[in-house]
Order: C-alpha cells, then structure tokens, then sequence
C-alpha cells in the first residue's frame, strides 16, 4: 500500500502455493494488495529448463494466470509481471527488442517456459485491454546475487560457474568444466539494480508494451568464466 499506512507485504512459498488457485484467490481476498509485482517463477538453467518441461509450462502459466486474475478480482491498481529474455525468438536481432516478441521460433530447450512467460505478458496486456487494469510487464536478463540458486544442475550460469570453482579450489582441481563452446553471449545484471528499475517503472511507466531490464552490454561465457575464476 501507499501513504502513510504504507506496508510491503512478501508471499513466501511455504505461506501461499501459487499454483493453487484457491490459496491465492483466498490470500488476495484477505491481504488486498493495492501494487503487485510479480516475480514469482519456476526457474532453472539449461538442463532444468530442458528436462522439467511439463513443470515448468504448468507452475509458470499457473501462477501468471491466478496472481493475475485475483489481483484483477479484488481491485489492485497496479501489477508488475517479471517475464524473461528468453521469450524472444532464438534467431531475433541483436540487441533485443521489445517487437521481436512472437516473431520467430523459440529457443527449443526453453520453449515451455518461454511460452508460459509470453502467456503472462499477453495476460497484462490482454487485462489492460478489457478491464483497463494498469498492469505492465519487465523484461529482466540475466540476474545474479545473493540468495541465488547454487543447485549443480539447475542453476543460472553465474551461481553455477562459481560454484564450480569453488569447488575446484577445495579440492585443488586445476581445470574447471564450462559447458558448450563458450561463444554464445549474455547480459548480466545485479539484482538490486533490477530491483530499482523495477520500483522506477512501477511509479513511472503504464503500456500495454514490455520493457527490457538490462545493462546494454553483454559478454561471452568465456570471458565470464575468465573473469570468475
């Protein structure tokens, strides 16, 4: 809320599934949260995102379309959806661009998430549409920091490739294992800045068209691993 009964209210897991419609339609009906971001998301890196690919296009539209429906439901006046990078084409022009969306086919070991993800921005823009909703969708890139997920298989490359020389230094290894040939490029952000501009366009932007989040720079995995090590 605003004002001077203003309160952040955060939604942890174990406290509301959000795949279950019931739980967050309840959980709205009692909180009324006046502004919504959601950032809430099944996550992974390459091998997660290619071998849970039922999950991942299930918990991903679920928790877009129930967030989203009871926020319309109960009068919120503005929602922030977190969508992802990889909703853009594979082959798209670079440095991407907000139109590119739905022009090409999709990166095929991210499909179902990528898909889910075009799901809950359609769902804004689809709700600003009708109902005149002031919700907004951000395109954030690759994030890091604190609290990441450090998992060996289904972590983001940044957590991932510390973790690997960690691990080496410990056990005193002298080569660590990137996969893939390391020329493909990323652009990485700290995630207190995503936060910022999350909260600056939360107050200043309201389109029914995605924003991108990012640096405008990017690096090969290779010069991101020479940079870690």
């Amino acid at each position: 809320t605003t004002g001077a009964s203003s309160r952040l209210v955060t939604v942890d897991r174990r406290e509301v599934d959000l795949c279950n419609q019931a739980a967050v339609f309840d959980w709205f009906a009692r909180t009324r949260p006046q502004v919504i971001f959601l950032a809430a998301a099944k996550v992974g890196g390459i091998v997660a995102n290619n071998t849970l690919r039922a999950e991942f296009i299930y918990d991903n539209i679920a928790i877009a379309a129930n967030v989203i429906q009871a926020a319309h439901q109960n009068g919120a006046e503005k929602l922030m959806f977190l969508g992802s990078s990889c909703i853009y084409p594979k082959l798209a022009p670079q440095p991407l661009r907000e139109d590119s969306v739905l022009t090409g086919p999709l990166e095929p070991t991210n499909e179902p998430y990528a898909i889910a993800k075009i799901a809950g921005i359609k769902m804004a823009e689809a709700y600003r549409s009708q109902y005149g909703s002031d919700f907004i969708s951000v395109m954030p890139t690759n994030l890091y920091g604190p609290g990441d997920n450090y998992h060996p298989e289904l972590s983001h490359v940044v957590a991932a490739l510390i973790r690997r020389f960690h691990e080496a230094k410990v056990s005193g290894a002298k080569r660590v294992i990137v996969w893939g040939t390391g020329t493909p490029r990323r652009e990485f952000l700290y995630v207190d800045d995503m936060a910022d501009a999350c909260v600056h366009l939360m107050k200043t932007y309201s389109s029914p068209e995605p924003v991108n989040i990012g640096t405008g720079e990017d690096i090969t995995i290779v010069d991101l691993g020479s940079r870690l090590n």
